[in-house]
């Protein structure tokens, strides 16, 4: 999947019982889920519900969460959005990669497979260091594998090409061994 940042709660929902069923499933981009919209299919519109620090009921609107369902995302996808507004270096930057819309590990079940070492840049000290990576996280019967980073912005890059076709087929493989 690619950019999942609004979705429905059905469509959550959907996903989540993909995953807990067996599903395998890839996150391409970094900010995934973060807020909740309601698709109107006879007036063809969408409308915010929560997230992006606000709520909205169809006829008022009030400041609230800015990721809709933080902790529900962090048990079975492994991470969360990097509300970050500040520069982000990676030391482990094998496809020359600017910050963008990064996840960062929230659920430490996760395997990790490329840790890209990243560092908030501040003129002030900080005292974490989020764990941008790609990683694994089985969940339930299932399984969902996050690449970490805003992968739109270097799909073209040929080492990320190749990157993300061995890990296809790693996972095509571990599939068929079990």
């Amino acid at each position: 999947m690619g950019h999942q940042e609004s979705v429905t709660q059905k469509e959550y929902d959907n996903l989540k019982h993909f995953v807990e069923n067996g599903g395998t499933l890839i996150l391409l981009d970094g900010n995934v889920f973060y807020a909740q919209v309601n698709y109107d299919k006879y007036h063809h519109t969408i409308t915010l519900v929560k997230g992006h620090g606000w709520a909205f009921n169809g006829k008022s609107a009030w400041k609230s969460v800015s990721e809709r369902w933080a902790n529900e995302t962090s048990q079975w996808i492994g991470s969360n959005f990097l509300p970050c507004v500040c520069p982000v270096t990676f030391a482990n930057d094998p496809f020359e990669y600017k910050h963008h819309e990064e996840q960062y590990i929230t659920n430490h079940h996760d395997t990790i497979s490329t840790n890209y070492d990243a560092k908030l840049v501040t003129k002030y000290p900080v005292n974490y260091k989020p764990i941008i990576a790609t990683y694994e996280l089985h969940y339930k019967k299932g399984s969902v594998i996050v690449l970490g980073l805003y992968s739109d912005d270097i799909l073209d890059n040929a080492r990320f090409d190749k990157y993300f076709r061995a890990l296809l087929v790693q996972q095509v493989f571990n599939e068929r061994i079990d």
